[in-house]
């Protein structure tokens, strides 16, 4: 079962993790060429995918990195970027009355969900490269509950650090969605492993 202390520690069992990371953050930081570092993140996830060894690929192949990175991108702002907005939009009508930090409930369902949503979307997209796979809903919503409470730990525990390692910015940043692309995937893996071993026995 893949955990996010086993995720981190195959991620930084690499003696270049550093090096690696640095050149993440840097790119990340770029307008255009962050979509280097999202395609980088997008092999993460789908070295993941493919059951392979958890570990930070080689920088190479950028053209492939690139394309894979738009990719990631677009999901990104579909399944995060525009959930956050709309749930900070819900926040005006609280502010206005006065609620304090009770304002910013409706930011909290959507912290905690959009990012595994993100990671289960690029998981679907992998598949077929086909963005119609990515917006499943329901497909969606079953590798959520196949997945479940696991998804909690690493969520939380990378918002934290996006918290305590904001004077870092870009670094953290980097960092925090290289575990989460990887542990989300590893367990959205395992999950699907699981299954088709279920149907295989008859179980379902």
């Amino acid at each position: 079962m893949p955990t996010l202390e086993l995720v981190c520690k195959r991620l930084v069992s690499d003696s270049a993790w550093i090096l690696k990371c640095l050149l993440g953050a840097v790119l990340l930081a770029v307008p255009v060429a962050h979509f280097f570092a999202c395609g980088y993140l997008y092999e993460i996830v789908n070295r993941a995918r493919r059951g392979e060894e958890l570990g930070l690929p080689e920088w190479e192949d950028w053209r492939r990195l690139f394309a894979n990175g738009v990719a990631a991108f677009v999901l990104f702002l579909v399944f995060t970027v525009a959930p956050l907005f709309a749930g900070w939009l819900l926040t005006w009508p609280l502010r206005l009355l006065g609620a304090g930090w009770f304002a910013f409930l409706p930011l909290t369902p959507v912290l905690l969900l959009s990012l595994p949503l993100t990671a289960a979307s690029l998981y679907l997209y992998q598949k077929r490269e086909d963005y119609r796979d990515a917006l499943r809903p329901w497909v969606l919503v079953r590798m959520l509950r196949a997945v479940g409470l696991r998804l909690l730990v690493p969520t939380l525990t990378v918002i934290g650090l996006f918290v305590v390692g904001l004077p870092l910015a870009t670094f953290t940043l980097f960092i925090g969605f290289a575990v989460l692309s990887a542990t989300y995937a590893a367990l959205f893996h395992h999950a699907e492993v699981a299954l088709r071993a279920s149907r295989r026995a008859g179980q379902f």
